[in-house]
């Protein structure tokens, strides 16, 4: 048995060892032989909280992101007004004040991206503002609600923006 088989013993199993009356390796060594070794249960004292913590979130990452729930499958396209444009963390969120077929003004909310990848895409805090009358295409909000997923939208001046630069 070489100096490799003797690592992670004690000092006890190491004596007996190289005095070559205790046997077997793992009968000399508790900390292999039994799963209450430190190794053992440092590992486990890091790998719980870890594996718990990504159990714990993954959940409300996956919910906050499930667009399919919220909203249709199929893009709709409407013109309106800017009321509102708020640069915001999580999602930025872009009001418009739509007609619709029978002259009622109503108030739309499309989600679009967070401000960082917003700005990779094009788009900056002054991209549009109140009073911009524009065009915009998405997936309309189930259950009749009226919000929107952006994919695009088209300013006064004719450019497009959207969720890809």
């Amino acid at each position: 048995m070489g100096a490799d088989s003797r690592q992670g013993c004690g000092w006890r199993a190491r004596q007996c060892l190289s005095a070559g009356g205790c046997g077997n390796v793992l009968q000399g060594c508790p900390a292999r032989g039994r799963l209450g070794g430190v190794e053992v249960r440092a590992k486990v004292l890091i790998l719980v909280p870890a594996i718990a913590s990504i159990f714990a979130f993954s959940g409300s990452s996956w919910a906050h992101h499930a667009a399919r729930q919220v909203y249709e499958g199929k893009s709709i396209m409407l013109m309106g007004v800017v009321t509102d444009y708020e640069w915001a963390n999580p999602h930025s969120v872009l009001s418009v004040a739509v007609k619709d077929d029978k002259g009622k003004v109503e108030e739309w909310h499309a989600e679009i991206l967070p401000p960082s990848e917003m700005l990779r895409a094009g788009w900056n805090k002054e991209s549009v503002k109140p009073g911009d009358e524009v065009t915009l295409t998405g997936r309309p909000g189930k259950y009749a609600q009226r919000i929107m997923w952006l994919e695009y939208l088209v300013t006064p001046d004719g450019r497009k923006l959207g969720r890809k630069p």
